[in-house]
This record gives C-alpha cells, structure tokens and sequence, in this order.
C-alpha cells in the first residue's frame, strides 16, 4: 500500500513538472505580442508599432496612390531603387497628419513599405 502512495505521488510531480516545462516552451515558441510603454500623441500614430492601434475608420481610407498595388505580396527587401523612390513620390505629397492613415492603409491593402521609406515615415512622425 505504501509503495502505491509513492508511485502516485512520484507520477503526480512527473506530471506537474511536464505540465511546467511545457507551458515555458509553448511561451517561447508563439510570437511574441509587442509591448509598448508609450502612448500615441493627440491621436496620431507615433510609428513605433508593426500595426497601430490606433482606430481607423476603414470605410473612408482613400488615398491616390493606386499604382502602389502592384507591390501587393512584394517582400520589402525586393525593391528596386525605382520601385523606392515611388513610395518616397507619393509619401511627400502627403500632409504630416495623413502619414499614419496611409501606411495603415497600405497594410490592409498587404503592401510593405521598403525599409528605407520606413525610416523616413519614423522621422517624419517623431
């Protein structure tokens, strides 16, 4: 009878650790959620995020730069330099405060920013 105790408390600390060790890897293995301490600015996306969160109105998103969907599903380190200085054309056409609703906008439409429009987009809106 003792014997029994022992296996069964044995199996039980078995389980409870392999329940553990599981849950520390399962954490390490998913995508981690990006935690920022830092708020928005009157409203306005700081740049600081993959996606803001700040709400959109998605009915209302329009912006003339149809000739960006091309790009749709282009990885951003597959631009050309042309391809670049298009983005580039139509960001500086745009008002400071339509910065963030347009890259929003081109993140519905699955268009990635080339990396270095990015930087220029972050100094903009810094």
């Amino acid at each position: 009878m003792e014997n029994t105790y022992l296996i069964a408390g044995i199996l039980a600390f078995i389980a409870i650790c392999f329940f553990i060790l599981n849950r520390i890897y399962r954490n390490r293995t998913t995508v981690n959620t990006e935690h920022h301490d830092h708020e928005s600015a009157d409203g306005v996306c700081c740049g600081k995020h993959t996606n803001c969160s700040k709400g959109y109105d998605n009915s209302n998103l329009y912006f003339d730069d149809e000739e960006l969907d091309k790009f749709k599903g282009v990885k951003q380190e597959e631009y050309s330099d042309s391809d670049i200085e298009e983005f580039r054309q139509i960001l500086y056409t745009m008002k400071e405060d339509e910065i963030d609703t347009w890259v929003h906008c081109l993140q519905t439409r699955g268009i990635e920013i080339p990396q270095e429009v990015k930087d220029e987009i972050l100094m903009m809106l810094q």
